[in-house]
């Protein structure tokens, strides 16, 4: 097996957290083979790439050592969940990878977002204006931006993300008015 086609540390720790954090699973266990081998499939079907064993376990027992999943007896049965820390950790790595894939053809219709974050929140005022940018939305005025594709979802996820969701409104139109060139030529929507 070639190395390359294999998961990396982070990517396995981001499936694992991935399988767990679903609907709050939580695995019936023996041991951390064990584990390993009860997740190797859900994480298999996920990326559909190689993982060794030995590298499940070892981020197994990293993430349970950092307090990321934790190992429980109920019962007399082993169980592992992942814990409010793993939560975080999804949500960070939720965060840094989301994407907003624009589509083959366009309906006409824009996703307006408007903030008006206070002065005292102006760390997270800049930093959710450097993600909608990150997101590939337009800057269309200071506190404006837009983007051809629905993303009601991400723009919440964002907002609640840097506690500002009550700041932050987002609708959609079919126009934006007579600078809607503007937006047409950054997205390249020429004649559409």
């Amino acid at each position: 097996m070639v190395l390359s086609h294999r998961l990396g540390k982070e990517e396995i720790v981001r499936a694992i957290l991935a399988v767990l954090g679903v609907a709050g699973i939580v695995v019936a266990v023996a041991t951390v083979p064990n584990a390993a081998l009860l997740l190797k499939p859900f994480i298999r079907k996920r990326h559909k790439r190689a993982i060794a064993d030995d590298s499940l376990e070892r981020s197994l027992r990293r993430m349970a050592k950092k307090r990321i999943v934790e190992f429980s007896v109920r019962n007399g049965k082993t169980y592992l969940q992942i814990t409010e820390n793993g939560r975080k950790k999804l949500k960070q790595i939720e965060f840094e990878s989301m994407k907003i894939e624009m589509s083959r053809s366009w309906n006409g219709v824009w996703t307006v977002i408007l903030f008006d974050i206070p002065e005292y929140q102006k760390t997270a005022r800049d930093a959710l204006r450097r993600k909608l940018k990150d997101l590939g939305c337009y800057q269309y005025h200071k506190s404006v931006f837009v983007h051809p594709v629905s993303c009601d979802d991400e723009i919440d996820f964002v907002a609640e993300f840097f506690e500002v969701g009550r700041h932050v409104i987002h609708f959609e139109t079919r126009s934006l008015g007579n600078q809607e060139h503007r937006a047409r030529r950054f997205f390249r929507l020429y004649g559409k």
